[in-house]
This record gives C-alpha cells, structure tokens and sequence, in this order.
C-alpha cells in the first residue's frame, strides 16, 4: 500500500481526478478534513555538479589507485569496463582538467578508448558443445490409438480413432478374446492422437512412449482403475511404440491385427499361441489378486 499523497499523485499523472463526496447521508458525521502535504521535488543538479559526481565515484577513484599497466589483466581488460572509463574521461574534457594517471596509461596501451585491445595470440582453444546441443532435432512420431479396458483390469490398445475396426475385425476380435479366456466385450475410454504439439523433438520415439504412458495413466487415475496388462493391437503407425521395450511397467501382449486374419485360416492357427500365452497371463493375474 502507498500513502496517499502519492495515489493522489499517481490518480493526477494518469488524468483520474480525485474522489470527492458530494452528498451527505442522513444523520451521518460529517467527513473529516485532512491536509496532505506533497513532497517537495528534488533540485536537479546542475550539468558541472553532475560531472564532479561522476569523477568522485568509487569506481573512478579505485581507478585512479591503480593504474592500468600495474594490474595483471589489463591486456584482457573486457570491452565493458573500458567502456566504463570513458564517461569519465569525458567529464574530465569537458571541465578541462587533465586526465587521470589511468587513463593515460590506459590510453598507451589501448591507442583509444573506444577501439578494443588487439586479443592475444595464445588463446584457449573452444570448448566443443555438447552433445544434446549439436543433436538434431526430429519430427515427432504421428500416431492414432483408442485406449479401452477390458474388466476393469487390464487396456485394450486399439488403432486409429473409436472407428478404427470395421464390424468384421470388431465381430473376430471378440472370438480371439473369448478364446483366450477373456471377456469379449470392452469399454473404450478415450482416443488419443500423437503429437500433441507440432514442435521438432530430440528423441520422437521415446517421447511418444512417454506421452503414451502419461495418458494412460491419467486415464487410470480418472477412472479410478488398478490396470494389471495390457493387450496391444497397433496400426502401421504406431507399430514402432511396442517394438521391443514398451511404455508399461506390466505385461503388454501384442495380437496380431484382426482384419489381417480375416479369411487366412493359417495366420488365425499362427496367432494362437499369443491368444493363448496372453489367456495364462490373465488368469494368473486373477489368481494373484483373489
């Protein structure tokens, strides 16, 4: 809070006048009267006063102490802090006194105040950068998922959007599930589409995982579920996700895509030992929490 003389005058700088009553409630006491007493303004210095200020400052006078060719690094003397001598040696022009020692001596080793110090020969050589700086940056990885849950226990990672199976591999899907002993009907909850941002990435892969995990567990958090596995369908997009390491701490089983096994009886007899491993995983999982 500021006092009010200073509101007033702020309220006055900004063209706002002043808040004055104008009328008197019935029976109300009448509004004390204060005088305000507005600062006095600060006498501007005169133009040689504030050269005189300026040759007297601390700086200055530790220049004066020691010159410039007894310090040990006045030939790496930086640009700003001779540049700081100069409005010095400008005041002292213009008053017309002599310059100081330090400037004369500063002004045989530099030729001028505002030329820089020729830099010497043996400098260091660079540092090289490091290697997340000199990394190019990647587009991001583009991919589509719906995330449905099965029993409240375990995701159902399906590609593309809500629509993304047609009713054929939608009706095979539900045998493959039965099948391996799990329920055949699921609840999707949510759809995601990666990137979120259109912005270069250093590691598109690895933050695609980690932008997958992160709503995944979001959407545990919301729906208040305890996800024990996870059954991954990927399209062509976002098949890299689940290639190799996968973006949960708990067992993540990849099925084959149901509309590839639409009418190919032999690649459906190929897809069952992962129907029927993911099946073993389930009901151990089951056993384990009852």
């Amino acid at each position: 809070m500021i006092a009010d003389p200073q509101r007033l005058q702020y309220l006055e700088a900004m063209g706002i006048p002043a808040w004055v009553s104008r009328y008197r409630l019935i029976n109300a006491r009448p509004t004390a009267q204060s005088e305000w007493e507005v600062p006095a303004a600060a006498e501007k210095p005169a133009p040689g006063q504030r050269l005189h200020a300026l040759l007297e400052t601390p700086a200055a006078q530790s220049t004066e102490r020691t010159p410039a060719a007894m310090r040990p690094d006045s030939a790496a003397e930086p640009a700003a802090q001779r540049a700081s001598r100069a409005p010095v040696a400008r005041a002292r022009a213009l008053l017309g006194e002599d310059p100081a020692p330090a400037e004369t001596s500063a002004a045989v080793f530099d030729k001028s105040v505002d030329k820089p110090v020729d830099t010497p020969t043996d400098t260091p050589a660079e540092t090289p950068a490091p290697e997340a700086a000199t990394r190019e940056r990647a587009a991001p990885l583009r991919f589509s998922l719906t995330l449905a849950v099965l029993d409240q226990r375990w995701w159902l990672l399906l590609p593309g959007g809500r629509e993304g199976l047609p009713a054929p591999a939608q009706a095979l899907l539900k045998q493959m599930l039965v099948a391996a002993g799990l329920p055949g009907d699921w609840r999707a909850l949510a759809s995601l589409d990666w990137p979120l941002m259109e912005t270069p990435v250093d590691d598109p892969l690895g933050e695609a995982r980690d932008g997958l995990a992160v709503f995944c567990g979001g959407q545990a958090m919301r729906n208040g579920l305890s996800i024990e596995g996870a059954i991954v369908i990927p399209g062509a997009d976002a098949a890299a996700l689940f290639a190799g390491d996968t973006p949960f701490e708990f067992d993540c089983h990849r099925w084959p895509h149901p509309a590839s096994l639409l009418g190919d009886p032999a690649a459906k007899r190929a897809s069952w030992p992962q129907l029927h491993a993911t099946g073993e995983a389930w009901r151990r999982a089951a056993a384990g929490a009852a």
